[in-house]
């Protein structure tokens, strides 16, 4: 899925050619369709779609139009090492995982060095997966990407990001101000706000770029120059090439990303205990108690850790008299995406104190990076050690050595 000049995608697809059973292209419609002869000549199909942001829009239809047994997904602005392509055929012949997830390097200042520090490295990338097995679902919103899942490897064999050196700082200072904005708030690894401290290593990078090796540079430099074979292509042809109806994509790309503060009537959930009534934990003990959430607001809650809007069933600890003891417990997904009116029940995981006694824990949702919703779920909760097990009564009938004990055999 690209908006990059098409002779220079066309030169980084042909590097895939030998491995790759099917190419697909998807252009976005601002690139001149008299442009796409190099696309046409590499791609078994090409295809425009029109620009709507989020910008992986159309990243599940790209996805869907894919009828190999594994799916390699890489950006008009990317490169191949030389590790990723030799390894491939080992990769496809794995039948023990779902997923390979590929390290990207960032290449700055120039082709030749990328940077070796947080957040751009290791910057893992999910990129190669299987075609069905839920392995290839892929996310609408902005930096969405493939959904990890179990069980994957993480393949040391990088790709190559060009975006620092083929774009100005201006550019990217005005992408990452576009990216804030429908997507406000995130954090980069390492510290500092993700789309400005990524797209702008010129004011935040702190350790001298690290050489690519030459194997690498070769392919870079291959891609950079936009050396393909021929693209004598008929006008005609092109013109054929077709425009994907939006609803198309729409139908795919799921429900809107929701980023930043929800409306207030969003807030709002009823939460009760779904287990039986044992509230004892041992000291330290981690389990989780299963809790009937009903969504009583307006906005979807989506399910896993990583889909927007951040939405998680967490807890706080208070000892007996009220006072916190522990704010921030450990977060758990939604199982399922829940819609308004909606009720499932989630295993909410949690973290008993170290210390015996009567404790209260509040149960409650959070909207990450934003707010509590403030409304908990209160269980009074017992941490204590189990008694020891009750060993079964003997009766004496004799005394002295050898005298016979009887009772209950159990």
């Amino acid at each position: 899925m690209t908006v990059d000049p098409p002779v220079r995608v066309a030169a980084l697809l042909s590097l895939f050619r030998e491995a790759a059973d099917e190419i697909v292209v998807a252009v976005d419609s601002r690139v001149d369709p008299a442009a796409l002869a190099p696309l046409v000549t590499v791609a078994d199909r090409v295809v425009r779609f029109r620009f709507r942001p989020p910008v992986d829009r159309p990243r599940a239809w790209l996805t869907a139009q894919c009828s190999g047994d594994w799916i390699l997904s890489i950006d008009g602005d990317e490169v191949p090492s030389a590790a990723l392509l030799d390894r491939l055929p080992g990769l496809l012949a794995d039948k023990d995982v779902l997923q390979h997830h590929l390290p990207r390097r960032w290449l700055f200042p120039d082709p030749g060095s990328w940077l070796a520090e947080l957040p751009w490295w290791p910057d893992h990338q999910v990129r190669l997966v299987r075609n069905g097995f839920g392995a290839a679902v892929a996310r609408s919103g902005v930096h969405g990407g493939m959904v990890a899942v179990l069980p994957n490897r993480q393949a040391e064999a990088p790709l190559y990001h060009l975006d620092c050196v083929l774009t100005s700082e201006q550019e990217r200072q005005d992408k990452a101000d576009r990216y804030e904005a429908e997507h406000p708030g995130r954090q980069a690894f390492g510290g500092g706000p993700l789309n400005h401290t990524l797209y702008l290593p010129e004011r935040t990078h702190t350790r001298a770029p690290q050489p690519v090796p030459p194997e690498d540079r070769v392919l870079i430099d291959h891609v950079l120059a936009g050396t393909t074979v021929d693209t004598a292509v008929p006008a005609a042809d092109l013109d054929r090439i077709p425009l994907v109806p939006d609803d198309e994509i729409d139908a795919l790309a799921g429900p809107p990303t929701l980023a930043g503060a929800l409306p207030d009537d969003a807030y709002r959930a009823r939460l009760a205990l779904a287990d039986h009534e044992d509230r004892r934990l041992a000291p330290g003990e981690r389990r989780p108690l299963y809790v009937r959430v009903t969504n009583a607001g307006g906005v979807r809650w989506p399910w896993g850790l990583d889909h927007e809007p951040l939405i998680r069933v967490a807890h706080h600890w208070r000892d007996a008299d009220g006072a916190v003891v522990q704010q921030e417990g450990l977060r758990s997904p939604f199982p399922v995406a829940v819609d308004p009116g909606e009720t499932v029940v989630v295993p909410v995981w949690v973290d008993a104190p170290s210390a015996e006694g009567t404790y209260l824990l509040d149960v409650d949702l959070v909207h990450e990076h934003v707010r509590w919703f403030d409304d908990p779920l209160t269980v009074e909760v017992r941490v204590a050690e189990r008694p020891g097990p009750r060993l079964p009564a003997h009766t004496a009938t004799g005394a002295g050595a050898g005298a016979e004990t009887r009772g209950s055999p159990c």
